[in-house]
C-alpha cells in the first residue's frame, strides 16, 4: 500500500534527548506528525492511543530494550502489520541482519542521516 508522508503518524521511542530531537526535528521538517516516548514502559502504554502507522525504535533502551518492545507490540493484531525500524549507535553487519530478522523493517545507524532519513522511511513504508 502506497502511502504518502502526510498521513504519517510516527511513534518515537528514544531514550537520548539529542537522538529524539534529531529525529522529530528531520521529520517535522516534512510535515511529518510524530509522537515521542523515552521507554519502552511508556511506549506500550501510549501505542494504542497514539495508533502509529510507522514506529521508530532505538534499540539500547533502559529498562525494556527495543527488541522487546518490538517482540511485545507486535502480539497486537493492530499493530502487526505496522512497520516498526531499529536504530542503534552501535553498528554490526550481524546486529542489522539480526533487526530483519526479528521483525524490524529497517535498521539505522546513529547518528541518522538528515538527508536521506526520510526517503529511506518513504521506501519502507511503500514497501511493507
Amino acid at each position: 500500500m502506497t502511502t504518502t508522508i502526510d498521513t504519517w503518524n510516527v511513534m518515537v521511542v528514544e531514550d537520548e534527548h539529542d537522538s529524539m530531537e534529531l529525529v522529530q526535528g528531520i521529520l517535522g521538517y516534512y510535515g511529518i506528525h510524530s509522537t515521542g516516548v523515552e521507554t519502552a514502559e511508556e511506549g506500550l502504554k501510549t501505542l494504542e492511543s497514539v495508533n502509529p502507522n510507522l514506529v521508530i525504535v532505538d534499540l539500547n533502551l533502559p529498562g525494556l530494550d527495543g527488541w522487546s518492545f518490538l517482540k511485545r507490540a507486535k502480539r497486537s493484531p493492530q499493530f502487526a502489520d505496522v512497520p516498526f525500524v531499529a536504530v542503534t549507535a552501535y553498528y554490526s553487519a550481524e546486529m542489522a541482519e539480526q533487526a530483519i530478522e526479528a521483525g524490524f523493517a529497517a535498521y539505522f545507524i546513529k547518528p541518522i542521516e538528515a538527508t536521506s532519513f526520510v526517503r529511506e522511511l518513504e521506501s519502507v513504508m511503500n514497501g511493507y
